[in-house]
């Protein structure tokens, strides 16, 4: 019985021995392949309304290209327009017609001196491929001294500088809380 126990005892010292010393080896899993991450682009959420305002049409002059759009008959009137005005240090945004962004809504950028403003949209070169053939506009206006009022003429113009459409909008606009 000695013999028998020697030999298995030398059996499993041998076998114990091919296995590392007694550290169990664990194969590596194997990889998984996995489809590229690509970022979802986040959408632009739409500006919040922090001012409303009212707007007559003071002139029109009729040519080539359009006009599109509400405003653009003289006398015409639209009340509780909603507005995005943001004023950082001398440069001035003003989004106009929220409601109707991203692709209706004009944009205006610019710059501010005291309470004066003066801001420009360019709809691009192309515009004359486009029904409406909207070329811009221009907005030049007052704040009051505490910024809650501001009264401005918008200038905008269809088709070509030399003989499109034109049409002149007096605004009068107030601040109001964000909703």
């Amino acid at each position: 019985m000695g013999t028998v126990r020697s030999r298995t005892l030398v059996v499993l010292i041998t076998f114990c021995g091919a296995c590392g010393g007694g550290s169990h080896a664990v194969p590596a899993p194997t990889p998984v392949p996995t489809a590229p991450i690509t970022p979802v682009a986040t959408p632009t959420p739409r500006p919040v309304a922090n001012w409303t305002g009212d707007a007559t049409v003071t002139a029109v002059r009729r040519g080539s290209g359009g006009p599109c759009g509400w405003g653009t008959t003289l006398g015409e009137t639209r009340s509780g327009v909603e507005w995005n005005i943001q004023i950082m240090g001398s440069s001035i945004t003003l989004d106009q017609d929220l409601p109707n962004w991203p692709s209706d809504d004009l944009p205006y950028s610019g710059t501010v001196r005291g309470t004066h403003f003066d801001g420009t949209y360019y709809q691009g070169d192309d515009y004359l491929r486009w029904v409406c053939q909207f070329r811009g506009a221009t907005i030049t206006g007052d704040f009051d001294a505490d910024f809650s009022v501001f009264q401005a003429i918008e200038t905008l113009g269809w088709g070509t500088p030399e003989s499109g459409t034109s049409v002149e909008r007096r605004w009068v606009a107030r601040r109001v809380t964000p909703r």
